[in-house]
């Protein structure tokens, strides 16, 4: 278990040697740092960054709520006020001191309190997991707003003989045809040879985009401005002119595809 990081705060010399010596008894607690005044206790609490601080109220240079109003306040950062003063309790509490301990400090309080502190900080960072979890999953949720379906690739990798890897989107794949055990993808006036298979490209790319319109042949679709027949066959057009052969059991598909449209209302 990490032993808590104290901050000690107050401007008589005696009081800070006493909690510090009491401090030392206490297993699960060390010092990390010790101040004399306000001023001093916000540029410690800022440098040092402590689970908790044992905070004097009445010194020198203000207050200990002076010392409170002057830091960043961490959500996780626990107060306990020990003062000889027992008229300030209940603004102590209304600025949630984990307790309100009163000189001379006795053992056994302090160790209660810094128990205290430490259940309120498991309780804290506990806290901030689960919002962090709930980011993740608000996350995931938003990146599957479309439905169910996998993140495809934006992008493929593909190495090249002595230099490396290369980079194509697949916003720029045109079409791919299969060879033996590798695929060339056709990018532009670029193409690039790649060892996969078309049932491996199909799983990457998204099927919204990319049709296999051949046992050998995906296409993206955006790029395909016509189907036609030619004679018994039948034909994909690409925006550049090329003509790609359509598989016979593809081609109903897409009539299938291509009759539901023409169905819808405009």
């Amino acid at each position: 278990m990490k032993p808590l990081r104290v901050l000690i705060v107050d401007d008589e010399p005696l009081a800070l040697r006493r909690l510090e010596l009491l401090l030392g008894t206490i297993d699960g607690a060390e010092l990390c740092g010790r101040a004399e005044g306000c001023a001093e206790a916000a540029e410690r609490t800022a440098t040092l960054r402590p689970d908790v601080v044992l905070l004097d109220i009445r010194m020198r240079d203000g207050s200990g709520f002076d010392f409170l109003s002057r830091i960043d306040m961490d959500p996780g950062l626990q107060v306990i006020f020990v003062t000889a003063f027992d008229s300030h309790a209940i603004e102590a509490f209304g600025h949630h001191a984990v307790d309100y301990l009163l000189k001379p400090v006795d053992r056994t309080r302090l160790e209660a309190a810094l128990a205290r502190a430490r259940l309120l900080i498991d309780q804290h960072e506990r806290a901030d997991r689960a919002e962090e979890l709930q980011a993740v999953v608000a996350n995931l949720r938003e990146r599957m707003r479309e439905g169910d379906r996998p993140a495809y690739d934006r992008e493929i990798w593909i190495r090249k003989k002595v230099t490396g890897f290369i980079r194509v989107p697949t916003d720029e794949i045109d079409w791919i045809a299969s060879e033996d055990d590798y695929v060339r993808i056709h990018a532009g006036d670029k193409c690039y040879l790649l060892r996969s298979t078309l049932g491996d490209m199909l799983e990457r790319l998204d099927p919204a985009r990319f049709a296999r319109i051949h046992r050998s042949t995906i296409v993206r679709s955006e790029i395909v401005t016509e189907f036609c027949r030619e004679g018994a066959s039948f034909r994909a057009i690409l925006a550049d002119g090329r003509r790609l052969p359509v598989g016979r059991g593809y081609a109903k598909e897409i009539r299938r595809d291509l009759a539901r449209f023409e169905r819808q209302p405009v």
